[in-house]
């Protein structure tokens, strides 16, 4: 997923440079990227009269479709282990337990890993603690959703930040895994949806980005095993909002103090080129 939309974006940003008319609608599940776009003066009035919750549109310029939620995958249905604070406090409970057998999404190359690694980071108070932690612990860090699936499959006993639909296939798939229980709601991941400002059909895209966010369109997303913006969330989740405040997860240094401290915790050159900035 992560390279899909990373292709998107890069394909957006040639079409942009050529100087041409570009595409008429950009949607993506890489919120940041689409943000960052954006909040670059990227995006035309969309026009879409709308009802969405207040955290899913960012002014008259871009919509959330979907909110998924990101999950914690464990072999324990009683183990608190969804926020930074939970999962060190369970893996120093028996760390022989959990060494070598932890596995996170590679934030380097994994852009939804990336996205709520740097909101744990900013938001919850323990994430030093975590991340010293989890260094202990010898994680092993995979690059796409289906690969943090097939660890758990291998013997792995927490796999994190799972995106939602990937989580439920597995659980399905496999009796002896759950969705680990927490105190805090979990993250909720979008896909973003604008207009670009030199969209060939903005009027076509205006119609079909109406039709997304509509009962029909929300049930159609539904139905492609996605999760729906106005749909009812079977877990608490708590949105990243489309508001102002975005701008603090794309600051350029920010980003790179993560990678930094990413690259250290799982013992890799910590001036190493590249990383998802």
């Amino acid at each position: 997923m992560f390279g899909i939309s990373t292709d998107l974006h890069r394909r957006y940003l040639q079409e942009t440079a050529a100087g041409g008319a570009t595409a008429d609608l950009l949607w993506s599940s890489a919120m940041d990227q689409q943000m960052g776009l954006v909040l670059d003066g990227q995006a035309q009035p969309h026009g879409v009269q709308h009802n969405l919750p207040p955290e899913a549109a960012y002014r008259d310029l871009a919509v959330a479709t979907t909110c998924e939620p990101l999950f914690t995958l464990s072999r324990d249905r009683s183990a608190p282990a969804g926020t930074p604070g939970e999962i060190a406090a369970l893996i120093k409970s028996d760390p022989d337990r959990f060494r070598g057998r932890v596995v996170v999404p590679d934030i380097e190359t994994n852009g939804l890993g990336f996205l709520a690694m740097l909101r744990w980071s900013l938001e919850e108070p323990e994430f030093d603690k975590f991340l010293h932690v989890l260094s202990s612990c010898s994680p092993r860090a995979v690059g796409s959703a289906p690969a943090l699936v097939s660890a758990m499959s291998e013997g792995a006993q927490l796999v994190l930040n799972v995106l939602g639909s990937y989580s439920l296939r597995a659980l399905s798939a496999d009796p002896a895994l759950f969705i680990a229980p927490t105190a805090k709601p979990s993250i909720g991941v979008s896909r973003v949806a604008f207009i670009p400002r030199r969209a060939a059909n903005p009027e076509a895209a205006s119609a079909f980005l109406a039709y997304m966010i509509s009962p029909p369109g929300q049930a159609a997303l539904g139905e492609a095993g996605l999760f729906p913006i106005t749909a009812p969330q079977p877990h608490p989740v708590a949105p990243i909002p489309l508001d102002d405040r975005f701008a603090r997860l794309l600051d350029p240094a920010t980003r790179t103090a993560l990678l930094t401290r990413w690259r250290a915790a799982l013992g890799r050159p910590t001036n190493s080129p590249g990383g998802t900035q």
